[in-house]
C-alpha cells in the first residue's frame, strides 16, 4: 500500500494551484500511490485576510476537481483544505473522495489555530474562521 502526501506551492491564483495539485496526484498514483493527501489550504494563500476570498461552497471549483482526478486515477484521495462558505460562515474543511470520485468524508478542523506571543506575533484563524464539531472516518 503507497501512500503520498503532497506540498506544493500555492500562489495567489486559485486555477492555477488546482491544476498543480492535480499534475501532483496524478504524478503520485503514476508511481503506484493508492491514498494521496494534499496539504492544508492547497487552493489559496494561507492567512486570515485570504479566506473569505477564497472561500466557496461545497460542491464547488476545487471539489469537483478532486473527485474529478480521484476518479481518473482510481485512488483515495485527501484533499488538504480549503476555505469552505456555509450559511455565512467559513471553515476550514478537508474533503476526501474515494476510487470512483464519490465523496466519502468532509471534516471542518475543530481546533483553529490562535496565537498571541505578545510584541512578536499574533494569528487568529478564530477571527475569520468557524470550528467543526465532529470527528471524521472513512473506510479504504
Amino acid at each position: 500500500f503507497r501512500l503520498a502526501l503532497i506540498q506544493l506551492h500555492v500562489s495567489a491564483v486559485k486555477s492555477d494551484n488546482l491544476q498543480r495539485a492535480c499534475g501532483l496526484v496524478r504524478e503520485a498514483s503514476a508511481k503506484g500511490a493508492k491514498l494521496v493527501a494534499l496539504p492544508e489550504c492547497f487552493n489559496s494563500p494561507y492567512g486570515t485576510q485570504y479566506f473569505k476570498e477564497y472561500a466557496e461552497k461545497i460542491p464547488g471549483e476545487s471539489t469537483q476537481k478532486l473527485s474529478e482526478v480521484a476518479k481518473e486515477c482510481s485512488i483515495y484521495l485527501i484533499g488538504g483544505s480549503i476555505p469552505e462558505e456555509d450559511s455565512g460562515k467559513i471553515y476550514n474543511t478537508c474533503t476526501v473522495f474515494g476510487p470512483d470520485g464519490a465523496l466519502l468524508a468532509k471534516h471542518r478542523k475543530v481546533h483553529l489555530f490562535d496565537i498571541n506571543v505578545p510584541g512578536k506575533i499574533q494569528f487568529k484563524e478564530s477571527e475569520i474562521l468557524s470550528p467543526g464539531n465532529s470527528f471524521s472516518m472513512f473506510d479504504t
